[in-house]
């Protein structure tokens, strides 16, 4: 069971924000609550970020589909940061409201990002193209993210099956640090 708490919200992060000192950095009151599913929507990568030296994650809306990740509770003052991060101002993600399945199977609201450019739906056993691949670093981060909070094995299995650009970024690997 999530407790409600004044002056915070749900956030259900499935990228880089996994990963506990990611998302602190920007979001210092962030508190891992649990995990919890997304249903009918797809992990998947489309634009690419200097920072990462790669494409960052999405949703894309899938039916059948789900993407699992960790549900923090996080205060509202620090929502502009994570804002700021998701790079809402310059149209990167839009914020959105989805319902989340936690693992006891309560219905969460919560809030997430979406890229406001979307991949069109693919196939399970389709690989991301190329020109749409992570870097190796932002990979990490999602893997030991997803390890942190103990999402499935078949999950976390299926995210080491993502190809990546082979790309690192020196200076995530160094905030990471």
């Amino acid at each position: 069971m999530i407790p409600s708490a004044k002056d915070t919200f749900l956030y259900f992060a499935y990228g880089s924000n996994l990963l506990k000192k990611r998302i602190h950095i920007n979001n210092p009151s962030a508190e891992f609550l649990g995990i919890g599913k997304l249903e009918d929507h797809q992990l998947d990568f489309i634009r690419y970020t200097d920072n990462w030296q790669g494409c960052s994650a999405t949703i894309v809306p899938v039916e059948g589909c789900h993407v699992w990740g960790a549900v923090w509770r996080v205060e509202n003052v620090h929502m502009p940061a994570l804002d700021r991060q998701e790079g809402v101002e310059s149209n990167w993600y839009f914020p959105k409201t989805v319902t989340v399945v936690t693992q006891d199977g309560m219905h969460i609201e919560c809030r997430t990002y979406q890229q406001s450019v979307n991949p069109p739906p693919r196939r399970d056993d389709e690989d991301i193209p190329e020109d749409r691949r992570p870097s190796l670093t932002y990979m990490d981060c999602i893997l030991k993210g997803a390890k942190e909070c103990g999402l499935p094995k078949d999950y976390i299995d299926k995210l080491k099956r993502i190809p990546h650009n082979g790309q690192e970024s020196i200076k995530m690997k160094k905030l990471l640090e």
